[in-house]
């Protein structure tokens, strides 16, 4: 159950980022801390919770992506030491079969949002 204050700060990511806030209210309300446009080159949001440090990149277009995005992913998780995140917003954007399975040998987290 989500808290007045969670569901406050839900509601202004919402109305302020557009398809960044839609995502990262999900994060919220699952009790990450998150941060959207951090200073880290090339990711939309960043997420902590229990000490764990994820950040993400948020794909909306509708086309299909390939191991380049799974590539870039892992870069930016060992650059800066956290557990690199793709999320793919809505039915448009799709990932190729190849692009899954470098995500599961490099240990990049690939998820789907649909609002």
């Amino acid at each position: 159950m989500t808290s007045a204050k969670r569901l406050f700060l839900m509601k202004k990511l919402k109305e302020k980022y557009n398809v960044k806030g839609r995502v990262a209210s999900h994060y919220v309300a699952a009790g990450f801390s998150v941060t959207i446009n951090p200073p880290l080159t090339g990711v939309d949001f960043t997420a902590a919770k229990h000490g764990v440090r994820y950040a993400g990149i948020i794909l909306w277009e509708k086309k299909t992506y390939n191991v380049d995005i799974v590539e870039k992913a892992h870069s930016i998780g060992e650059k800066y030491r956290v557990k690199p995140l793709i999320i793919l917003y809505g039915s448009g954007p799709s990932i190729t079969r190849e692009a899954v399975e470098k995500a599961r040998e490099l240990g990049v987290i690939i998820r789907r949002i649909r609002e």
